[in-house]
């Protein structure tokens, strides 16, 4: 077998500045933060939906999105550094989910809206 000239050979681009490394990390801090944001109060409310067995969702977990309870890509075009919450349900079936952003069962609602706390804050505002 003959050897083809060239494969496998690994090509390096020119070094970089060090001005374009601080250009690269200052553009990928704007975009993906190390300390990520807290979410905000949506509503003060859960949301009743029907889930479907097998289905898979994206529950909003910064509170930014249109589209409570679930996610519609704010967190990123935000610059939370936050993620939505991707879970599949097991039944079909009438769920609360939360829209305060507090609960600890999420993305269930765990009745933590009624707190002080959550009544007391502004939509849109962390806790």
């Amino acid at each position: 077998m003959g050897s083809v000239r060239g494969v496998g050979t690994l090509v390096r681009p020119a070094a970089w500045t060090l001005s374009q490394r601080r250009d690269i990390t200052s553009w990928l801090a704007q975009w993906f933060p190390k300390t990520p944001a807290k979410p905000v109060v949506a509503l003060k409310a859960p949301i009743k939906v029907e889930l479907v067995a097998g289905k898979t969702y994206r529950w909003c977990v910064c509170g930014r999105s249109k589209k409570q309870p679930f996610c519609d890509g704010s967190h990123f075009f935000k610059r939370t550094g936050l993620s939505p919450l991707k879970f599949k349900a097991r039944e079909t079936r009438m769920v609360a989910l939360c829209t305060c952003k507090a609960t600890q069962k999420p993305p269930y609602c765990d009745g933590t809206h009624k707190s002080e706390q959550v009544q007391k804050a502004e939509l849109g505002s962390p806790l």
